[in-house]
C-alpha cells in the first residue's frame, strides 16, 4: 500500500488545528509494451545522433514499472549481411536511446535481428549486457534463446519468454544446442517453459513475432495456437510482424493481443502512422484483476506522440472493430 498523510488546517476557538489524515492507495504494478522498433536506415537518416529525440515527446513511458520493445535490427558494426530481400542494422551505440527511454525488456524473437548472421545478433547481445538492459527471445544458442527473463516488482514476480518462427528458413535462424539464434515458436518448447515458470511465478507473459503482414485480423491457426499457450498457463500473449493493429481476445483468464503493429519503425520512409501502446496494470493486493488499456499514438518522423481527440478516438474505434471477431474481448 502507498500512504499519502493529508494535513488539513483550521482554526477552533482562535486555536490552529493541524488534522492529519492518512490515504491509502492500492499499489499497481504498469507494464507498457510497444510493436517494432528499428533504429536503422531511414531512422539513422533523419535521427542521426540526438538520442534523446525518440522519446522526446512521450515522458510517461519512462514512468512505467518495466517497458518492453521489439528490437527489429541488431545493434552491430557487421558488414556481412544474410542472403534475403531486406536486411537492416542500426548503430550499437544506438543503445543509449533504449537506456535513456528507460527500455527494461527487449525482445529479440524476430525476423530480422538476425540479418547481419551470428557476429551481428551476438554482437546486439553484447550491447545490450553491457548496458544491463534484460532480453529475451534469442541467444547464443537454444537455451539461453528460451531463457526466461524473471523480474520482482513490488514483490511481484514476473516473468517473461519470446519466441519467433515454427521452422528454420530465410527469415528464420532458429538457435540450436551450440549455434546462436532465436527461440523457435514451438507448442512443446512452449509448453515446457510455462510449466517450468508456473509455480514459481505470479504473471508470466508470452510474446510472439507472427501472422501476416498489413492485416488487421490474426490468421485462424494463430487464436487456435494462442490458446493453446494460454491453457498451458500464460496470462498475456503480446504480438507484432504485420506491421498493423490487430484486435484484443480475452480467453478464460488470459489476454492476447495479437498484434501491436509498428512503433518507432525506420525500416520504411513512412513519416507519419497512428498505432498504439499496450498499458497493463496490475494490482499487488489482487493480482486476478489485472487488466489491460490500448493507449493510442502517433509516430511523426520517428517520433511517438500521444494521439487526444477524434483521432484518439478513431484509433480505438478500429481496435474494437479488429476485436469483434472474438467471443470477449478486454475492449468491449
Amino acid at each position: 500500500m502507498n500512504f499519502v498523510y493529508i494535513i488539513l488546517q483550521f482554526f477552533r476557538r482562535g486555536l490552529l488545528v493541524l488534522v492529519f489524515i492518512t490515504c491509502v492507495f492500492p499499489q499497481q504494478i504498469h507494464l507498457l509494451f510497444t510493436g517494432d522498433v528499428q533504429l536503422a536506415h531511414h531512422f539513422e537518416q533523419y535521427v542521426k545522433n540526438r538520442f534523446d529525440y525518440p522519446f522526446a515527446k512521450i515522458p510517461w513511458f519512462k514512468q512505467a514499472d518495466l517497458s518492453i520493445i521489439n528490437l527489429e535490427a541488431p545493434l552491430t558494426t557487421a558488414s556481412e549481411a544474410v542472403e534475403k530481400p531486406y536486411v537492416f542494422k542500426a548503430r550499437p551505440d544506438y543503445v543509449k536511446i533504449l537506456k535513456q527511454a528507460n527500455v527494461g525488456l527487449v525482445n529479440l524473437a524476430n525476423n530480422h535481428i538476425y540479418d547481419y548472421g551470428k557476429e551481428g545478433l551476438l554482437q546486439t547481445i553484447e550491447v545490450l549486457d553491457a548496458h544491463h538492459i534484460p532480453h529475451i527471445g534469442a541467444g547464443r544458442n537454444m537455451h539461453q534463446a528460451r531463457k526466461p527473463a524473471l523480474f520482482r516488482i513490488k514483490g511481484i514476480k514476473l516473468a517473461f519468454l519470446g519466441y519467433y518462427g515454427l521452422s528454420a528458413h530465410e527469415e528464420s535462424h532458429p538457435a540450436g544446442e551450440t549455434e546462436p539464434g532465436t527461440a523457435l515458436r514451438n507448442l512443446k518448447f512452449i509448453k515446457e517453459d510455462i510449466k517450468k515458470l508456473r509455480n514459481k511465478v505470479d504473471f508470466i507473459t508470452v510474446i510472439f513475432h507472427w501472422g501476416q503482414e498489413k492485416k488487421n485480423f490474426p490468421e485462424d491457426y494463430q487464436i487456435w495456437f494462442a490458446h493453446r499457450v494460454i491453457d498451458y498457463g500464460a496470462d498475456l500473449i503480446v504480438g507484432h510482424h504485420p506491421h498493423v493493429l490487430q484486435g484484443v481476445e480475452k480467453y478464460k483468464n488470459g489476454v492476447i493481443v495479437y498484434s501491436l503493429g509498428d512503433f518507432i519503425f525506420g525500416g520504411n520512409r513512412r513519416v507519419y502512422k497512428e498505432t498504439a501502446v499496450l498499458k497493463v496494470t496490475i494490482p499487488v493486493d489482487s493480482l486476478s484483476n489485472w487488466k489491460v488499456e490500448m493507449i493510442p499514438v502517433a509516430v511523426k518522423y520517428w517520433q511517438p506522440f500521444q494521439l487526444t481527440g477524434a483521432r484518439r478516438d478513431t484509433v480505438l474505434k478500429h481496435l474494437h472493430q479488429y476485436s469483434e471477431i472474438f467471443k470477449q474481448s478486454p475492449l468491449q
